[in-house]
């Protein structure tokens, strides 16, 4: 779910507070691409936000995450799938971050801050 090597290594190379701030600005954006599908999307603006997330996501170490964008976005055959993939993405999103946020204190102050904001449904 987690990679906690990558987690330590880029919270060491960054420092804390710096890191913190990564989190917080990587949940903000899976929350914005969240808003983005709620609208009517292009095919291709899909395989785009999917391919964002997963770099995203692998970038900071939510490395299950990053895996379903990366299956999704290469097995992704048309619009008729967006909102079964896309739900099935959001679900990892949140057991990951549950998860994350479990197990550090990072941003937490920040995250409550804002989770009324972005409460998956």
């Amino acid at each position: 779910m987690i990679d906690w090597e990558q987690v330590a290594t880029l919270q060491t190379a960054v420092g804390r507070d710096d890191f913190s701030t990564i989190m917080c600005v990587f949940f903000k954006e899976v929350e914005e691409a969240k808003a983005q599908l709620t609208m009517d999307v292009t095919t291709d603006q899909f395989r785009d936000i999917l391919h964002f997330v997963k770099g995203s996501a692998l970038s900071v170490g939510f490395v299950e995450l990053s895996e379903q964008c990366a299956q999704a976005e290469g097995n992704f055959a048309g619009s008729h799938q967006i909102t079964s993939i896309w739900k099935e993405i959001l679900t990892s999103y949140e057991k990951s971050k549950e998860h994350f946020l479990s197990n550090t204190e990072t941003c937490i102050a920040l995250i409550e801050q804002i989770e009324p904001r972005f409460r998956h449904s």
